[in-house]
């Protein structure tokens, strides 16, 4: 049995990209599929929030400090650019899409369309024209470069594509068909084992 443990329902965007970066390093784990705010999470989690993570005896809290252990803890390819000005980057786009993609594309869109939060159809309208803005974004990086920062995947892509590949499940899905960087990246990550791992059941 292993001595490392996911903790967190894998609907989640941060539970999966915590699953993408365990499978990227290689390493064996025990995922436990708690729900927020329930106690088994608030255990492990003080604020009841998804996902948490355990190493033997060692447990962390929020995603970005998660994926950041996993990479130094553990053997297996590097989950960062090898030289400071990409890993800057790197940092750059994962404060971007944790501060306005998630919030945009996630929140004022997803989850309306999976009936997770009652609709609201002003929010929803509202968030089209920041969607597309933050899409242009992130095509001016991808119409040149394989990935967020660099020819090789890192972390920014891991907390990334979880919430691109929910957009492309919901009718706004159809605005990455104009931005064929954006889309070109996510039929990139989609051949990556850790990708296919990691897809939740629906």
């Amino acid at each position: 049995m292993s001595d490392v443990t996911l903790y967190g329902f894998p609907l989640s965007t941060y539970v999966r990209t915590v699953h993408m970066a365990l499978v990227e390093k290689g390493v064996d784990f025990e995922h436990l599929h708690h729900a927020p705010n329930t106690d088994e999470m608030r255990a492990v989690s003080p604020t009841g929030k998804v996902p948490a993570f355990s190493h033997g005896h060692y447990t962390l809290y929020e995603t970005l400090a998660i994926t950041n252990y996993i990479d130094e803890a553990f053997d297996g390819p590097s989950l960062k650019p090898a030289d400071a000005k990409n890993r800057g980057i790197m940092n750059q786009w994962i404060s971007y899409i944790n501060a306005y993609i998630f919030q945009t594309l996630v929140h004022d869109i997803v989850l309306f369309r999976f009936e997770i939060m009652p609709m609201d159809q002003n929010v929803l309208e509202a968030a089209i024209p920041v969607a597309k803005e933050q899409l242009s974004l992130l095509d001016s990086t991808l119409a040149n470069d394989a990935y967020l920062a660099g020819d090789d995947p890192s972390l920014a892509d891991y907390f990334l594509y979880p919430i691109i590949a929910y957009l492309g499940m919901v009718p706004e899905g159809s605005l990455l068909e104009e931005f064929p960087g954006v889309s070109a990246w996510k039929a990139r990550m989609e051949e990556r084992t850790s990708v296919k791992e990691s897809m939740p059941v629906l």
